[in-house]
């Protein structure tokens, strides 16, 4: 199982995944009897988020081979998934007791720290991740993740950059890269890497959001105005997207307009349905949300 990725959206989660190759030539007939079957039946459960089973799998795999580093990192990332964060550290700790070059359980547990709210613990693991495996793409990706959250940008951009010189077309890693690059106000670098991110994944509505932020803060009305409607048509329900747009066009004297975001944000998102009705009633100028 691959190390759990972050983005920073707001630094989520998304969904790990795992070698298929670790469960080829597995028969998904055959009844579970080594621990490497516990293991692929715990993977494939995993798979279909059957985190449950997937547990009481991985642990039969452990029950029978205690040193099973691969199993006890496996493990983890279904507690992590499961929000089990103590049992899932505890597993993570495990694989490197056995394995101490593991720098995929490194991984994991530097993002395990990273939802815990454990920012040091979890850049000094991500490092740690990269110092065992230096062409870790993920690793450095999700580093840049946990330094921006910290404050520290420059670095946090210095990760991001090592990512996409591995992963040139990782979409993620350059709107990652955009956001860090935008508390520097590097906007055109931020441009650019959105943009690149919409070439690699031409559906992707959050860039599209971070476009229009960045051109609302050049003062470039139309384009942000283009961006969020393109971001809106992709995900119709888009709050953050549609109260961007409402102040955008508050800002514009578009009042009628931004009523008409209001009215759309009510029965999606109450706080920004209200924090839009402020600047539309009471004459206060609304920050963009860049998530």
């Amino acid at each position: 199982m691959k190390c759990a990725r972050l983005v920073a959206v707001a630094l989520l989660l998304l969904f790990p995944t795992f070698d298929a190759a670790s469960v080829a030539g597995q028969s998904s007939s055959r009844l579970p009897g080594s621990a490497a079957d516990y293991r692929a039946e715990g993977l494939r459960q995993y798979d279909a988020k059957l985190f449950e089973k997937a547990v009481d799998s991985f642990k039969k795999a452990l029950t029978l081979r205690p040193d099973y580093a691969q199993a006890h990192n496996d493990l983890g990332v279904t507690y992590g998934a499961m929000g089990r964060f103590a049992e899932a550290v505890d597993s993570l700790t495990e694989a490197i007791h056995y394995k101490p070059d593991f720098a995929e359980a490194y991984c994991n547990l530097g993002t395990e720290y990273y939802q815990q709210g454990d920012l040091q613990s979890a850049i000094r693991h991500l490092r740690e991740a990269i110092r065992r495996k230096p062409e870790y793409a993920l690793a450095f990706n999700n580093l840049g993740a946990a330094l921006s959250e910290s404050g520290s940008h420059v670095e946090a951009v210095a990760a991001y950059e090592q990512a996409l010189r591995l992963r040139p077309t990782w979409p993620q890693a350059h709107r990652n890269i955009a956001l860090a690059l935008s508390t520097l106000g590097d906007y055109s670098r931020v441009i650019t890497h959105l943009h690149q991110a919409i070439a690699f994944q031409p559906g992707y509505h959050e860039a599209y959001n971070n476009l229009g932020v960045v051109y609302f803060k050049q003062l470039r009305y139309r384009k942000a105005t283009e961006s969020l409607l393109q971001a809106i048509k992709l995900k119709p329900d888009y709050d953050e997207a549609i109260y961007n747009l409402g102040a955008v066009q508050l800002t514009l004297k578009q009042r009628d307009d931004a009523l008409v975001q209001y009215h759309r944000l009510k029965n999606l998102n109450s706080q920004l349905a209200n924090d839009l009705y402020r600047g539309l009633y009471k004459g206060l100028v609304l920050d963009l949300r860049n998530r």
